[in-house]
């Protein structure tokens, strides 16, 4: 990374993104100010600062110092927060969004509808600002079928559905770069992993990696929306079906932005496996 001076806001560094970048930042000797709602428990490396955030209501003295901004999607009204940071010389916010904001099915959901709406209140506050669309997460698995791939058996609509699983450390590295980099800033970004997978080519890298045989049992739709984590919101579960099937069984897009951000190729979904293989 670049020399940089100032302080770096990362919002929602209690999750699986805002965590990982909190750290590579922290690692790269820089300063770090670290955000949730709830700092309580908030585990950070020595020598980042922690201050309680709500981006819905938000205290302005948060914003002190602060150059550089990472916005975790946080769904609500944070037009109160946007013209703080305006007012507080804030120069870039890098903003997380989802590639449902632009999916031809999934941007007239309730996924997509919620990340425009997003995207629009950062756009029209005047911020400098780059928007990241990292692809399918390589910890959708873990989050969607850690009890079923702990008892051998998988049961998910469209399994030939082909996807893209990206690495959560690229995702947190590309978003450090342009925290404290010039270069591609101003930019839509969109993130993949390195390789188009179907989910039961994902679910077989798990088993191979756990060394267990997995099943996979197709569902129809109906069989996967009753079964739905009870989490899950309907609506948007519906809308996730609708993607995979239009998409069916054609290729994930691959790209390389990870390589031209970071220098070097994205880590496939064996690579993550292999770095976080305790979430099974």
């Amino acid at each position: 990374m670049t020399d940089f001076d100032g302080t770096i806001l990362v919002t929602g560094a209690r999750g699986n993104i805002g965590s990982r970048l909190t750290a590579a930042l922290a690692a790269a000797g820089l300063q770090v100010r670290a955000t949730a709602r709830d700092t309580s428990g908030l585990d950070v490396p020595d020598g980042v600062e922690t201050a309680a955030l709500d981006l819905t209501a938000p205290d302005a003295t948060v914003l002190k110092g602060v150059r550089t901004a990472f916005l975790y999607p946080t769904f609500g009204d944070i037009g109160g927060f946007l013209t703080a940071a305006v007012e507080a010389g804030v120069e870039h916010v890098v903003l997380l969004s989802s590639p449902a904001a632009y999916d031809p099915v999934e941007h007239a959901g309730p996924i997509g509808a919620a990340h425009l709406a997003i995207e629009a209140a950062v756009r029209d506050s005047g911020l400098g600002h780059t928007v990241l669309y990292p692809s399918w997460l390589a910890t959708n698995p873990a989050r969607d079928w850690s009890a079923q791939i702990r008892a051998g058996k998988v049961a998910i609509a469209h399994p030939e559905w082909r996807i893209n699983p990206i690495h959560l450390g690229d995702v947190a590295e590309v978003a450090a770069d342009l925290l404290v980099s010039e270069r591609f800033r101003g930019r839509s970004i969109i993130l993949t992993g390195p390789e188009s997978l179907s989910q039961r080519e994902v679910v077989a890298q798990i088993a191979a990696a756990r060394g267990k045989p997995i099943a996979v049992e197709e569902l129809t739709r109906d069989e996967a929306l009753a079964s739905r984590p009870d989490w899950f919101p309907e609506a948007m579960f519906a809308s996730l079906l609708d993607v995979a099937a239009n998409l069916g069984d054609r290729p994930a897009t691959v790209n390389n932005n990870v390589e031209r951000v970071t220098g070097r190729p994205a880590r496939s979904f064996a690579q993550w496996l292999q770095d976080n293989g305790s979430e099974f």
